[in-house]
């Protein structure tokens, strides 16, 4: 026959399955309770001690010192608290002081030890990596070795760190003094150095090769612009010599006698008035009036002389003329100032090409002698600013200001395992045994190879059924069955009362803190 599957799935059908199959589902789920129940008595207890160590900053020196003395920040002191919170030193330590290499009989014990105690140490930092605050833990079979080595390796941890703060601030500061005091002997040499190389050379000028040849390419620069700007003044006065040529010096003026002279003489004042009040006196009409109040002036006196003449000419001088020989004049001044300057720098290049190219020893020398100064005296410069960080560095390494690890709570004695949970691990069996009871329930009525009932033959033989035999049961049987289910649900009741009991007890000692019975 094939498997048999029930086609209606109701909460019936699963009550059926669980009755027919109640002796193994309630003795895998007693099993499973059991191994959880009991079992957690047989796995060893784990303790957990732990110790939390506060860095104190000083909220008073902290700001006076910012910027002065270099002290480790607290990011810096926690990497350097996991490195070396570890070390073989502080650990063999450790051990000695709790009597832990006792029993040890070989060097493979000895490491065994430290390396467990290495992978039982766990450090934490709380509020963040840019917290101050940090937990020290570690977990053992015995509460008092886990309190004890917690609190004697924060001990020989503080005390370390103490002492080598200490130790490094005053090698620092003696090292750096040192270097002070060589620099400041070097220092002093090179200034007798330079004092006597001026002794011995007093009319020399040092000059660097970089500077001489900077005024070379100075001075060449200068006399290039020099000289084309000489070509264009040239060309310049070419032009003006042949504007000059074509204009006259003179030109020819005809004043008439019928005008009244003084009226034109006041108007050419008034002309004369407005004109400098914008214009310079070399301005060509300027000049141009002026010539003419001139002539004016010099007729009417004629004509005081003469007073039978009706007009006259007159010869006056041409404003263009006299621009473009004004504007020659003054270019002829700039072609010889030019020619000057040429000649000055060209002299000054030479001069300058021949001391480059004679340059003594001694000029090499004051190089040097000024090059190993700059040296020595910045070196010195920057040593002295590191000997007085390294001494406010060193008093405040050696009384603590900078930062003192205080411990805020000490490890203490636990009273409860961290493992094993027995609460947790009872409950989890309570859960578990029961899931596994109605699973193997299920599990052997789905092995079966028989067939439930009619429904199940007709839907999976297609056959009808004609008749069905039913299982004979007298009341005896009846009897007998519930006198034996009676047996076994006392029995398994009596035992889950003793599970549950267990779980009281365990759940006052970890919850609330009521020891009862120590298993």
């Amino acid at each position: 026959m094939t498997n048999s599957a029930n086609p209606a799935f109701d909460i019936k059908t699963i009550l059926t399955i669980i009755l027919r199959r109640k002796y193994i589902a309630l003795l895998v789920a007693l099993t499973v309770i059991s191994i959880f129940t009991w079992g957690s008595f047989f796995i060893p207890n784990v303790y957990e001690a732990s110790s939390t160590v506060f860095v104190e900053q000083s909220s008073i020196v902290d700001p006076l010192i910012r910027g002065v003395g270099v002290t480790r920040s607290i990011e810096e002191r926690l990497i350097n608290l996991r490195d070396s919170i570890t070390s073989r030193n502080i650990l063999e330590r450790v051990m000695k002081k709790l009597d832990l290499d006792v029993k040890v009989k070989n060097p493979g014990q000895y490491e065994e030890i430290i390396r467990n105690i290495r992978n039982n140490l766990n450090l934490r930092v709380q509020g963040g990596s840019r917290a101050n605050l940090f937990v020290i833990s570690f977990t053992a079979n015995d509460p008092k070795t886990a309190s004890s080595l917690v609190n004697t390796l924060v001990s020989e941890y503080i005390e370390e760190s103490q002492s080598m703060t200490r130790t490094d601030a005053y090698s620092a500061y003696d090292f750096i003094q040192n270097q002070v005091l060589e620099y400041k002997k070097r220092l002093e040499e090179s200034d007798g150095a330079i004092r006597e190389f001026r002794e011995r050379n007093p009319n020399l000028v040092p000059q660097s090769e970089n500077t001489l040849i900077g005024r070379i390419e100075t001075f060449q620069t200068a006399r290039i612009d020099a000289e084309i700007r000489l070509k264009e003044l040239t060309r310049k006065r070419e032009n003006l010599q042949k504007q000059l040529s074509g204009e006259k010096e003179l030109t020819v003026a005809f004043i008439s006698n019928d005008s009244s002279p003084q009226g034109r003489l006041n108007s050419l004042n008034n002309q004369l008035v407005i004109l400098l009040s914008k214009y310079t006196d070399n301005y060509p009409e300027v000049i141009k009036v002026k010539h003419e109040i001139e002539e004016l002036k010099r007729q009417i006196s004629q004509a005081k002389a003469s007073p039978h003449s009706s007009g006259s000419e007159t010869a006056a001088i041409n404003p263009i003329y006299q621009q473009i020989r004004q504007e020659l004049t003054n270019t002829e001044a700039e072609i010889e100032s030019l020619r000057g300057r040429i000649s000055e720098l060209s002299r000054q290049q030479q001069g300058s090409e021949n001391i480059l190219g004679r340059m003594p020893k001694e000029q090499e020398e004051w190089t040097k002698l000024q090059r190993d100064r700059n040296v020595y005296q910045r070196i010195y410069d920057e040593l002295l600013q590191k000997l007085e960080n390294a001494r406010v560095s060193k008093d405040l390494e050696v009384t603590n200001k900078a930062g003192i690890f205080r411990v805020v709570d000490p490890a203490i004695v636990p009273p409860l395992p961290k493992k094993p949970d027995r609460v947790k691990m009872i409950l989890f069996g309570l859960f578990f045994g029961i899931t596994s009871g109605i699973g193997a329930a299920f599990g052997l009525d789905y092995l079966s190879h028989s067939f439930k009932d009619e429904a199940t033959i007709e839907s999976r033989l297609k056959l009808s059924v004609l008749a069905t035999i039913p299982k004979i049961v007298t009341e005896e049987d009846v009897l007998s069955g519930k006198k034996l289910d009676r047996k076994v649900f006392t029995a398994a009741a009596a035992y889950l009362i003793v599970i549950g009991v267990v779980l009281t007890v365990e759940f006052l000692h970890r919850y609330i803190g009521i020891k009862i019975i120590n298993f």
